[in-house]
């Protein structure tokens, strides 16, 4: 572990030097350990140069996997100290942006305080990282849409139905209009979705009949990204209404009043089957009233 928290530090700050003072070893130790891992691994790493470090292409490759084995490592450190103050029941959960929103946020403090218990690691991830996620068994719980095929030793439950809403700023010209038409919305500025995401097809689906209307060329899932674009210009944005049920909420965005079936795939959570079911349950069970909101 030390030779990957080694090559991790000198990979971030460039320098043999600041890593091993940031790690708390001496520098000479630090080199011997970096040229363990590169004789380990029959290639350099790095290439060193005056100002320092830089990785080689095999040690850029490198990088990303070091950092999932040191993160494994920190959170099994945080679960056994957690284990051994008050927590009975580890919980990790990996969530879609819209589940983040739309679900864990109006319920999560609720929980937390009804069950000290009970641990939860929270990962917000797009849907390919969560499907890896769920492939190498990293998360107990997946919040994600209804997936194309449940993976076996797993089984999923619909808790959030979903739909596209067309969201502005408070100060859109549009965001008091009590009924808006196909072409009311084509003459305004929309905001970019990223490019072969659902919110992409079904905003191309809704202008087909006719020229599409003008774009901003921001491009963004973040809901913060997409509340502080919404808020500085007059756009208007095709999204998920559990990504910015919050944002609505507040009073911070502003749903359009636009008659059109606009449905999507349900939000619920894949679970995976294991021993310890207890800390399962009482998330399904805090989870489940948003099937009635």
């Amino acid at each position: 572990m030390r030779h990957w928290l080694g090559f991790a530090r000198v990979a971030e700050l460039g320098s043999v030097r600041k890593a091993a003072d940031a790690i708390g070893i001496a520098q000479p130790a630090l080199t011997g350990l970096l040229a363990d891992l590169e004789s380990l691994i029959g290639a350099p790493l790095f290439e060193r140069h005056a100002r320092g470090m830089r990785l080689t292409a095999l040690g850029r490759e490198l990088l990303p996997t070091a950092r999932r084995v040191l993160g494994a490592i920190d959170d099994a450190a945080q679960q056994a100290a957690s284990l051994q103050a008050n927590a009975q029941h580890v919980m990790r959960v990996g969530a879609i942006a819209g589940a983040v929103g739309g679900l864990l946020a109006p319920v999560l403090p609720a929980l937390a305080r009804k069950h000290p218990e009970l641990l939860v690691q929270l990962i917000e991830a797009e849907p390919a990282q969560l499907d890896q996620l769920v492939a190498r068994q990293e998360i107990d719980v997946a919040l994600c849409r209804t997936p194309a095929q449940i993976p076996q030793g797993w089984n999923f439950v619909p808790l959030l139905p979903d739909r596209f809403i067309i969201v502005a700023g408070r100060g859109h010209a549009l965001a008091k209009r009590r009924r808006l038409e196909i072409e009311d919305l084509r003459a305004q500025v929309w905001l970019a979705m990223p490019g072969g995401s659902p919110a992409s097809a079904r905003l191309d689906s809704l202008f087909a009949d006719g020229e599409p209307p003008p774009m901003c060329q921001v491009s963004s899932r973040i809901p913060t990204i997409l509340w502080a674009m919404l808020r500085a210009q007059p756009l208007l944005a095709l999204v998920p209404a559990s990504v910015v049920r919050p944002l609505i909420m507040a009073g911070e965005l502003v749903q359009l009043r636009f008659e059109h079936n606009l449905d999507m795939d349900p939000i619920g959570a894949l679970c995976r089957h294991g021993e310890d079911r207890a800390g399962i349950l009482r998330l399904l069970a805090a989870l489940k009233p948003a099937l009635s909101r």
